[in-house]
């Protein structure tokens, strides 16, 4: 690419693609020579093509939260940032060190706490920190291990490296690291195959190697879980991925219980013993008993498991308090202390504004620094001084002179800049370098490569892996052949033979079962609103819509459009509907409206997203993605609505191969499934009460649309042609076994998947739920009568009306049974003395 080889970067920075002399720089000398053979309009369609894959991939930067859109899509440049083997092996030292002095850290802080005894580390840094927890007090090292470690980097003006954060609570970007190199090794597969890259799965083999030892002496084949804080967490995408990549359940902490002195999983047979806890979520939320009093995301009593050493938690309780910048300037003299070496990469410069003399030098150089909460974790909040007013900074040195103990100051910096494919062009991006080290043994492997955050602008950026406007991936090139590393493990014994998968999470068999309903709800809604659009469109600007007005009722009535359009005499004629048709539709403030039912799917997708397929998730991805901005009021047409409502409901039919063939087999496809069938039953118990309110024997178009929305008109058309009459609609889709679209089909089917649900019921008769399954399986057989004598409409709608009536009470019971004996959760944890007393209030 002449772009590339042309590119230029901006004076003042360190140039990682040119050296001083302007020529390119070794490393990537070879990677230009093969983007070379790239034409500039490929890499464009390349990159297209990569980033599409992301979003289909649901890779996202800020989570879900329930009833918003609050998502922003991860992006990634295909130009990577290139290191050589010798340089990355520099950089390894000095990160690995890192690592170790971190773990030490931790280690005497809640145990010899030698540093401030000996005058290294003032104590006003460690007790004034509101992330020190006296409960975390020498817990067992071997039982609170430091696991994964994460460094951010960048470069100053000569080349040097500072560190600008420790991250070694629960450190993101591992699986973003990942994700780009896959979706890399797709778009880019030539490129990488003679570009003798280094590859990152040995850092995770190493990874699993690790967790496995943490309980050898106990078990060969410990029992592993992924402790998420749930779909809420900016970086739950990254619990996910880990989940699937390294072949560990996720969990989150209502799923987990203390008995006996041992962390179980609460599943829907047993509880199962934890090994092996890997810790994606804050210390202080972990145990609600010695911990804050309170916590949704807690588990009670494992603080006194852990020192018991029953159960190990990776990455260990203690390292979340080196987060925070105040320990920075005292790091050189801990680790000639603790590690008896010099501190191979040093920290950015940072002052703690605590004492006195660094007070002074801050103030003497306040234009130049970039002020931060000592004690919170880097990248939470910052203030750039050159950027504040004068009133702002006279402020700002007010707080720092009430309360100097609780901020620091550091050297703003401007990091080194890397070409970037921006828009079809080549510009350059300051560059924010993340990489991460996993124990091994007593020391720490790092990984080569990791993850890239890039900015065009000048000036500091957020230490957040949500910082940065894309990402670029690190390619470390090898001096030699890269040989093939997989995960998957040789087989040491053979596994004892399974049937089912019974470790199924209480919670998760709930979201499953929910996932069920609302994909049905979704579906048959689209369907119906469908069929009033084609209705609305067809030739006939005169003609009445009265055979799609109960379509548009039952909408109002569940909520899915407007209310008031619930009652026929509110309707409006056909010309004012043409108009506000699409507009109700669209309407993202209805609650339980079809776009709410859309996102409530997805919400529901991304919390069992580790138990589906990947072609499974991108169906629930490309729901959520289809036409999700709101379109002006003079972009809503008809005919938009209508390719809209065409492509999610072909997306909706897609999930129903998915269940079959997309999901873990066992009680999560059977939870899922269930509760696909009984909404369908619903569904369809609604709709056929409200046309046989209005249609009559002789009404035919009516009966057509009445069997298109319920997916049976073709079977209709070849058994009866064109002879349209009511009864055979009716018994087509109410009592009919061999029509999968058959009220009495769902009963079928349910009755079928209760009999594979885990045992709770011991009674020698049948479990409520069934019994009721039954009993409406039994009324709905008896409407017809089993001699050959011709059936009559009016003795078949008296019966009929007796099963719907009870139908819908029913359904809601059997939800509510199935909820008491499989859904139910603990509330959530508080302490005895923290819980208040409303008396006095």
């Amino acid at each position: 690419m002449e772009r590339l080889a042309n590119y230029q970067p901006p004076p003042g920075t360190y140039n990682e693609f040119r050296d001083e002399t302007g020529k390119i720089r070794p490393q990537w000398s070879a990677i230009v020579d093969v983007f070379g053979d790239l034409k500039e309009i490929d890499l464009a369609e390349r990159w297209q093509y990569a980033n599409r894959v992301l979003q289909e991939n649901g890779t996202n930067i800020t989570g879900v939260e329930q009833g918003q859109d609050s998502q922003r899509h991860w992006e990634l440049d295909l130009l990577p940032v290139v290191f050589g083997a010798d340089q990355w092996g520099e950089l390894s030292q000095g990160v690995s060190q890192r690592a170790r002095l971190v773990e030490a850290l931790g280690r005497d802080l809640y145990g010899a706490q030698s540093l401030f005894k000996e005058g290294i580390l003032p104590s006003e840094v460690l007790f004034s920190n509101p992330d020190f927890e006296r409960a975390f007090y020498k817990l067992p090292a071997n039982y609170s291990p430091l696991l994964l470690y994460g460094c951010e980097l960048a470069r100053s003006t000569n080349g040097k490296w500072w560190v600008l954060a420790d991250r070694a609570s629960a450190p993101a970007g591992i699986s973003y690291t990942v994700e780009n190199r896959l979706v890399i090794s797709k778009a880019l597969s030539q490129v990488l195959h003679k570009s003798q890259i280094c590859r990152l799965a040995p850092f995770f083999v190493k990874m699993q190697e690790t967790i496995k030892q943490f309980s050898s002496k106990r078990k060969s084949n410990p029992t592993v879980v992924i402790l998420s804080s749930g779909p809420n967490n900016p970086y739950y995408f990254e619990d996910i991925f880990l989940s699937r990549y390294l072949g560990y359940p996720v969990v989150e902490a209502d799923d987990l219980t203390v008995r006996k002195n041992h962390v179980c999983l609460k599943t829907l047979e047993e509880l199962v013993r934890i090994d092996v806890i890997i810790r994606r979520t804050p210390d202080q939320n972990l145990d609600p008993l010695e911990l804050r009093g309170y916590s949704s995301n807690g588990i009670s009593g494992l603080l006194q498991v852990i020192r018991n050493k029953k159960v190990v938690l990776a990455n260990g309780l203690e390292y979340g308090l080196l987060d925070s910048p105040a320990i920075m300037p005292f790091l050189p003299q801990a680790c000639r202390r603790l590690l008896g070496e010099e501190l191979l990469i040093p920290s950015i410069a940072t002052w703690w504004c605590g004492q006195k003399g660094p007070l002074e030098h801050v103030k003497s150089r306040f234009q130049d620094l970039v002020i931060k909460p000592a004690f919170l974790h880097s990248g939470s909040q910052e203030f750039i001084v050159s950027e504040l007013t004068k009133e702002q900074q006279t402020e700002l040195l007010k707080r720092i002179a009430r309360q100097p103990e609780k901020y620091v100051a550091q050297e703003k910096i401007i990091r080194s800049t890397g070409p970037c494919w921006v828009r079809d062009e080549v510009e350059s991006g300051h560059l924010a370098l993340r990489t991460f080290a996993v124990k091994s043994g007593e020391g720490f492997d790092v990984m080569e490569g990791g993850l890239v955050r890039v900015q065009r602008k000048s000036g500091p950026m957020t230490l957040s892996i949500s910082a940065g406007e894309f990402s670029k991936d690190i390619w470390v090139r090898s001096d030699k052949p890269v040989p093939p590393v997989t995960l998957l493990k040789r087989m040491m014994e053979t596994p004892r033979l399974r049937r089912s998968t019974i470790n199924l999470p209480s919670r998760a068999a709930d979201n499953l079962f929910w996932l069920g309903r609302y994909l049905e709800r979704f579906e048959f809604a689209g369907r119906q609103i469908r069929k009033v659009t084609e209705r609305l469109l067809s030739e006939s600007a005169n003609q009445p819509v009265d055979d799609v007005l109960p379509l548009i009722m039952n909408l109002a009535q569940q909520g899915i459009i407007e209310d008031s359009y619930g009652l026929r005499d509110f309707c409006p004629p056909r010309t004012e509907l043409e108009l506000l048709w699409p507009k109700l539709v669209r309407n993202t403030d209805q609650v339980g409206g079809y776009y709410g039912l859309k996102d409530e799917v997805y919400r529901l997708g991304s919390l069992v997203r580790d138990r589906m397929s990947e072609d499974f998730w991108r169906v629930i991805s490309l729901m959520k993605n289809t036409a999700v901005a709101k379109p002006s009021l003079a972009e809503s047409n008809l005919s938009q609505l209508l390719d809209e409502l065409n492509r999610q409901v072909l997306n909706s039919y897609a999930t129903s191969g998915q269940i079959m063939d997309g999901l873990v087999h066992g009680p999560t496809r059977h939870f899922l499934a269930t509760g696909r069938h009984l909404e369908r039953s619903r569904q369809l118990m609604l709709i056929i009460k409200q046309y046989l309110k209005s249609v009559g024997e002789t009404d035919v178009l009516p009966l057509v649309t009445l069997l298109d929305v319920c997916n049976s008109l073709m079977t209709y058309r070849s058994r009866y042609r064109s002879n349209f009459a009511l009864l055979p609609v009716i018994d087509l889709i109410v009592t009919d076994p061999g029509n999968p679209h058959a009220i009495i089909f769902q009963f079928n089917e349910m009755e079928a998947l209760f009999s594979q649900f885990p045992a709770t019921h011991r009674s020698p008769q049948f479990a409520p739920h069934v019994d009721l399954i039954r009993k409406t399986l039994f009324e709905l057989e008896s409407i017809l009568p089993t001699s050959e004598q011709t059936v009559l409409w009016e003795p078949y709608q008296n019966s009929l009306n007796k099963v719907l009536k009870n139908m819908e009470p029913r359904i809601k019971q059997v939800s509510k049974l199935l909820t008491q004996n499989y859904f139910v959760h603990a509330g959530a944890t508080k302490q005895i003395n923290d819980i208040t007393d409303t008396k006095q209030q």
